[in-house]
């Protein structure tokens, strides 16, 4: 099975700037019925769909569901991203935490990584995909988190969930917030520093927005910012 830390990281593959794409509109998944403020990417991406349920939700109106188009293996995968950006946030100890659902699904959790700019060049700073933590087969609703550092150097932070192999997966509730530093990491920093020199991406929001999936996208084109 691969690895649910190389899949993310295997977005860094050929440009790390790259997921600027994906917030211009112009991008993955983009489709009807979409969340407000955010895309599906992946190396996958064409073999699933990102949308509003207005069907289920652990509260509210709706959430958010990742799902296959048919039968997927193990090894395929799609993310749901928002881009946010890092000033507020650096030196801080952030939470990503929210409510997942499961319906006959390979594995699926949240995932959070931190852009930023490392000798000049554009580098990863840190990633945590839930490695180890995810939800699997079909569940009903439960919490995850995610515990992170942004660092000074930190320019983007990348959010979301991911869903690996067949099935759904539903997100909702989720809360982006500062805690205490003797909060513990849910994994160690990971640093990858790239050739390339950093462009900012498109599509960046200021803070987290439509954490309750309540808000559909009415234009996508209104990422083109």
């Amino acid at each position: 099975m691969t690895s649910a830390r190389t899949v993310v990281r295997s977005l860094l593959a050929g440009s790390i700037g790259a997921l600027a794409i994906l917030a211009a509109g112009a991008g993955y998944g983009l489709s009807a019925q979409m969340p407000h403020a955010w895309v599906l990417v992946g190396q996958d991406a064409d073999d699933y769909r990102l949308r509003l349920d207005a069907e289920v939700a652990h509260s509210g109106a709706s959430s958010m569901r990742l799902a296959a188009r048919g039968n997927r293996r193990r090894s395929q995968w799609a993310a749901s991203v928002q881009l946010v950006d890092a000033t507020a946030y650096r030196g801080k100890r952030m939470r990503l935490s929210g409510y997942l659902r499961g319906d006959d699904l390979g594995s699926g959790g949240l995932w959070v990584r931190v852009d930023g700019i490392l000798e000049g060049r554009y580098a990863m700073l840190a990633l945590d995909n839930s490695e180890g933590r995810r939800i699997e087969e079909t569940q009903e609703w439960e919490a995850r988190d995610i515990v992170i550092d942004i660092p000074p150097e930190a320019v983007t932070i990348l959010l979301g969930a991911m869903i690996t192999g067949d099935g759904a997966l539903w997100v909702d509730d989720l809360a982006f917030e500062a805690v205490s530093g003797d909060v513990q990491l849910t994994t160690e920093p990971e640093v990858v520093i790239t050739d390339q020199p950093y462009e900012r991406p498109l599509g960046v929001f200021p803070t987290p927005t439509n954490l309750d999936f309540e808000r559909e996208m009415e234009d996508p084109m209104e990422l083109d910012r």
